[in-house]
């Protein structure tokens, strides 16, 4: 498979990056391209004009930053995050593989777009089987329903760690710059994939709340090979504590729907005391029959979902004070 001819352009800057919007063409902005050079190669979506930020210089950051432009393998290996926020480290070191890392960014990976197992095929396969609406088709072939919206699953692992560290986007356009929280970005479509970025926006960077230091946050994944595979399900847990006490807790999952999904009410839940046992229990449970995976993916659905229990206890166990 070849990728097809494009009309690449490599700005150095922002303004440089905005220049090179002039005309009608379709494009997109494209980070490592780990991901988007895939989809081009099966004919998914190929737009007219590709327009690389990996030499953008306002993208770069330094040591301890979450600027757009930074690499997995960077953000695996920054040793002030792996100090201050470890499961940032640890969720970008499970990412794909070693030499993907050292390629693909952070920027890349919460823009990731949403995979499902009808749409991230040969342009033959689809022709052959039926296309689908993110595609070619009018029809989503995961769930056919009036209203056709898409149900792809988002499968970034940074995203859900971010949402349970509380993190901030921050989005730059021709007309400036503007902050956005990570749970109000996603949209729950996965075509439209986010709430009000427009196209000409580019992500900046991700910002941490001062109080993100004081939290505690494991990340579990489950994929069908420890190394390369996208998350079949994943969940971040959060926890505050105060004098052995639980005063605030979140839990983020991924793969799980067209969005990294928090669950502010079996959070809730958690806060007040200690992370015993039973409470630990009680919201694995409590999130088990919350998600809703789609048959979108390689593994079931019901496998997917029991999974969910396992690794929100396994999460929050990590979260524990004495772990």
């Amino acid at each position: 498979m070849q990728i097809p001819d494009l009309d690449l352009q490599q700005p150095r800057s922002l303004k440089e990056a905005w220049t090179s919007l002039e005309g009608d063409a379709s494009f997109d902005w494209m980070g490592g391209g780990t991901d988007l050079l895939c989809n081009y190669k099966w004919g998914i979506n190929v737009p007219q004009k590709v327009i690389s930020l990996r030499k953008t210089a306002e993208l770069q950051g330094g040591v301890g930053t979450l600027a757009a432009g930074r690499t997995l393998y960077e953000i695996q290996q920054d040793p002030i995050l792996q100090k201050d926020f470890p499961a940032l480290s640890y969720a970008a070191s499970v990412i794909a593989s070693p030499l993907i890392r050292r390629t693909a960014t952070l920027g890349g990976n919460l823009l990731l777009d949403t995979r499902c197992w009808h749409f991230n095929q040969t342009l033959e396969w689809r022709r052959a089987h039926g296309s689908c609406l993110k595609a070619e088709a009018d029809v989503c072939r995961v769930m056919p329903y009036p209203g056709n919206l898409c149900v792809a699953a988002y499968s970034g692992d940074m995203a859900p760690v971010l949402l349970a560290y509380g993190a901030n986007f921050v989005l730059v356009g021709p007309s400036g710059e503007r902050t956005v929280p990570a749970s109000d970005f996603y949209a729950e479509d996965g075509i439209r994939r986010y709430e009000d970025k427009r196209p000409e926006e580019i992500l900046l960077r991700a910002e941490l709340p001062k109080e993100a230091c004081d939290w505690t946050v494991a990340y579990q994944k489950l994929r069908l090979r420890k190394t390369f595979d996208f998350p079949e399900g994943g969940v971040a847990a959060a926890v505050r504590w105060k004098d052995g006490k639980v005063v605030q807790a979140r839990l983020a999952t991924t793969a799980y729907a067209s969005v990294p999904c928090l669950y502010p009410e079996i959070s809730a839940s958690l806060e007040g005391g200690g992370l015993t046992e039973v409470h630990i229990e009680a919201a694995a449970e409590a999130l088990f029959l919350a998600v809703r995976p789609m048959k979108n993916t390689s593994m079931s659905p019901a496998y997917r979902k029991k999974m969910a229990r396992v690794l929100c206890r396994r999460a929050l166990k990590a979260c524990t004070s004495d772990s």
